[in-house]
C-alpha cells in the first residue's frame, strides 16, 4: 500500500529503476554476495528518493540510467573492497573484451617507449601489422603525417586505434631507412602465450590466464615436446592472474592428480575447486615471478612448488590471494565482488604475502620488470632459470 501511495511522486519511469535496484538486493541474496543483513522498505525508500531529488531539483539534468549508474558506483566505492567495481552495459563489454584479449580497431603490435623512440617491440601473427610487413625493431615516427617522436603511449594509442575497417598510415624507421606502411585497422587477439626455444630449452611467456592461453599453453608444451627439449622456463613475470578456469586447464597439464587450488567464503564454505588428472608433461621446469605475477599467476606457481614439479626463480610474487565473481545486473551491466580466498594444494593463503622463489634474482639496476630492449644475456632471472636447467 504505500509503494501504491507515493507512485503518483515517483512516476512510471522510475518503476524501472525500482525494479533495477530491487534486482540488484534479490539477485545479491540469491547469488551469496552477503551484504551485512537486509535492506529493509524504508531503505530502498530513501535510494529512490534521493534519486528523485537529482531528477527533479539538481541544475543539471541527469537520465533515469545515469542516476541508477551512480548509485551502483557508490555502492563499489564505498565498500570495503579494493576489487569491487561496477560495470555499464558498454564497460562490462570492453572488460570482457581485454579479458579475451579483443582489440576492436587496432593493427597488432605492442609499443614500448626506448632511448631509440616509440619502439615496436612485438608484432601479432595474422595482424594488420604483420601482413603489411611492420617487423620488431622498427620504430614509429609519423602516423598519417603526424609527428609521434614526442608522444606519450596513452596519445599513440589513440592515434593507431580507431574503428575496424578504417585506414592509416604509418612511417617507420628501420635501421638507416625510413618505410611506409598503408594498413586497415581489425580487430585483433591479443596472443596470451608466447614461446620460443633458447638452446635446448623451451622459454613460454604466460602474459595473462585469459583469452586464447589455454590453446597456446597447450601449443607450447607440444612444441617442447616436438623438438626434444630438456627442460621448460614458464615466465609469469607481470602476469596480473585472470580466468579461474584457464588457471586450472593450463595447471592441470603440468600437474599430478590433486588440488590445484581452492576457496572458502567468509563462512568458510568451499565455493569453487579444481582438480587435475594424473596426466602431465614430464620435464624439468623453473617458473620466473616479480611483484607483478598476481593472483591466478600466484596460484600456477604455488600449486607447482607444493608438487615439486618446478624451481621459482625471481623476486617476491604480489600477495592476492582472494577471488573476485562478476554478477550480472537487469540493466545488462554487472557488479563485481571479492567473494572468497583461495588456499594452494597444502592449504597456504598467499593473500597479503606472497611467494618467495627458491632462488631470489634480482635484474640489473633492480628493475622490477624485464625492460623491452633486454637481452637473454643481459636477463639475470633468465640465466639463472638456464643455469638450473643445465645441471639437471
Amino acid at each position: 500500500m504505500k509503494l501504491q501511495k507515493r507512485e503518483g511522486r515517483i512516476g512510471t519511469g522510475w518503476i524501472v529503476a525500482i525494479a533495477l535496484v530491487l534486482g540488484i538486493v534479490i539477485g545479491a541474496v540469491a547469488q551469496e554476495i552477503r551484504f551485512s543483513g537486509s535492506l529493509t522498505f524504508s531503505q530502498l525508500e530513501s535510494l529512490i528518493e534521493a534519486a528523485n531529488l537529482a531528477a527533479d531539483k539538481s541544475i543539471n539534468d541527469y537520465s533515469k540510467e545515469e542516476l541508477v549508474d551512480f548509485m551502483l558506483y557508490g555502492l563499489s566505492e564505498g565498500l570495503d573492497d579494493d576489487y569491487a567495481c561496477y560495470f555499464t552495459a558498454e564497460e562490462l563489454q570492453a572488460y570482457n573484451d581485454q579479458k579475451q584479449g579483443i582489440i576492436r580497431g587496432g593493427i597488432g603490435v605492442v609499443i614500448t617507449l626506448t632511448e631509440d623512440g616509440a619502439q615496436v617491440t612485438e608484432v601479432y601473427e595474422d595482424s594488420p601489422a604483420a601482413k603489411c610487413g611492420i617487423k620488431e625493431g622498427d620504430v614509429l615516427l609519423q602516423v598519417d603525417g603526424i609527428d609521434v617522436t614526442e608522444k606519450s603511449l596513452a596519445e599513440l594509442s589513440e592515434l593507431v586505434g580507431g574503428e575496424v575497417g578504417t585506414e592509416l598510415r604509418l612511417r617507420m624507421r628501420r635501421g638507416n631507412d625510413e618505410l611506409v606502411f598503408d594498413l586497415s585497422r581489425a580487430e585483433v587477439i591479443t596472443p596470451m602465450v608466447k614461446y620460443r626455444q633458447i638452446g635446448t630449452v623451451t622459454y613460454i611467456q604466460y602474459k595473462s590466464f585469459n583469452g586464447n592461453a589455454t590453446e597456446k599453453f597447450r601449443e607450447a608444451l607440444d612444441f617442447a615436446t616436438d623438438n626434444g627439449s630438456t627442460g621448460i622456463i614458464i615466465d609469469l613475470r607481470d602476469n596480473l592472474g585472470g580466468d579461474l578456469n584457464t588457471l586450472a586447464k593450463t595447471a592441470d597439464m603440468i600437474l599430478p592428480e590433486g588440488d590445484i587450488i581452492y576457496a572458502l567464503d567468509k563462512n568458510g564454505n568451499r565455493i569453487s575447486e579444481k582438480k587435475s588428472d594424473a596426466a602431465r608433461i614430464e620435464l624439468p621446469m623453473v617458473i620466473l615471478t616479480n611483484g607483478y605475477s598476481a593472483s591466478a599467476s600466484e596460484a600456477f606457481t604455488g600449486a607447482a612448488r607444493d608438487y615439486g614439479v618446478a624451481v621459482t626463480v625471481g623476486t617476491k610474487t604480489f600477495g592476492k590471494g582472494i577471488m573476485q565473481t562478476t554478477y550480472p545486473l537487469a540493466n545488462g551491466g554487472a557488479f563485481k565482488l571479492t567473494t572468497a580466498k583461495y588456499y594452494l594444494p597444502k592449504g597456504e593463503c598467499i593473500h597479503q604475502v606472497g611467494i618467495t622463489p627458491d632462488y631470489v634474482v634480482e635484474l640489473p639496476d633492480g628493475a622490477e620488470s624485464r625492460p623491452a630492449d633486454m637481452t637473454d644475456e643481459q636477463d639475470t632471472q633468465l640465466q639463472k632459470a638456464l643455469e638450473i636447467l643445465a645441471k639437471n
